[in-house]
């Protein structure tokens, strides 16, 4: 799978927030039965305001957990911020406006690593001295990746402690963590397995030999949008910032030009919403069952998140632990 995202990040912060972030749906919900776990909760699919709120409850569960045990963990929204830039080209930039703006979005994922250097839970996880970092990150994750195990539809088998404050902070949301974390892996895995299908479809890799022709007329010999990307990836190994993002940008100009004058754009676009219906109609039990998990945890979110109209992303607020 080839797609044009933020940067990962790794630590204690991200590790948390990553547990944290609910993905948005994948389109209009399921007419799903009800379920015997939540037989009076909806199936329809949070909003996104709803999914923040979940989200900003799990951060609040953990901290809590971990002011228990002796750590610091605050709730803040850092590590997840994004902005204008934080969009997703997974088939190619189709967007010229947006390529002039952002180019391929390396100035926004500067953004977001200054925003992490700065993140208090990095901060205070980087101060601890190495045996009590290793208590910090079993406290949070648990002492290893056992007691949770779910094949996702991408055909990996992914791991995840059954202990530590993530565990226990989404078995106090949720109820059941196994139901919740089998529903969760499976359908934050979908968007994966769309993508790849189609980057398989001939009738994409047609499309991508007429983008191909389009760029070499236009002095930019690449085969495909990944080997694109991958050369304005060389202009930051290569260039200082100003003129590496410049250099980018001109590239992706020329990327998202071919991609909208060729039938790159339309043919990515139907394929994906082709997938996507596919995908959505085979995992539609699922989806509804993750949906239902989150209706019936709102209640609890809301009393443990009340809304905050001066909250902004990246702004770090009282976490309702002790120690914030």
């Amino acid at each position: 799978m080839k797609s044009h995202r933020a940067t990962t990040t790794t630590g204690i912060a991200a590790i948390g927030l990553a547990a944290a972030v609910l993905l948005s749906g994948c389109g209009a919900a399921p007419d799903g039965r009800p379920s015997g776990r939540h037989p009076a909760a909806s199936s329809r699919e949070p909003s996104p305001a709803e999914s923040r709120t979940l989200a900003r409850a799990e951060q609040v569960l953990i901290s809590r957990c971990m002011d228990a045990r002796g750590f610091r963990y605050e709730v803040t929204d850092v590590v997840g911020a994004s902005g204008d830039g934080a969009r997703s080209f997974p088939y190619a930039v189709d967007d010229v406006a947006w390529a002039r703006a952002h180019g391929y979005g390396g100035r926004e994922e500067r953004s977001r690593a200054r925003a992490l250097e700065v993140d208090p839970n990095q901060r205070y996880f980087h101060r601890l001295s190495p045996s009590a970092r290793v208590a910090a990150r079993t406290a949070l994750t648990g002492a290893s990746p056992v007691g949770l195990s779910v094949k996702a539809p991408t055909g990996v088998t992914i791991t995840a402690s059954d202990e530590g404050c993530i565990a226990d902070a989404e078995r106090t949301l949720y109820g059941d963590l196994e139901g919740w974390f089998r529903v969760k892996v499976v359908t934050m895995n979908l968007r994966p397995v769309r993508e790849t299908r189609v980057h398989r479809d001939r009738r994409y890799t047609d499309a991508v030999g007429r983008w191909a022709a389009c760029m070499r007329k236009a002095g930019r010999p690449y085969t495909s949008p990944d080997e694109s990307r991958q050369a304005a990836a060389r202009f930051g190994e290569s260039l200082p910032a100003p003129e590496a993002d410049a250099a980018g940008t001109a590239l992706a100009v020329v990327e998202a030009t071919c991609a909208t004058s060729t039938p790159l754009a339309r043919v990515s676009h139907a394929l994906d919403h082709s997938y996507g219906e596919r995908l959505r109609e085979q995992y539609r039990e699922e989806l509804a069952e993750r949906w239902r998990f989150q209706n019936a945890a709102l209640p609890m979110a809301r009393r443990l998140v009340p809304p905050s109209p001066s909250a902004s992303p990246g702004k770090t607020e009282p976490s309702g632990g002790s120690h914030a």
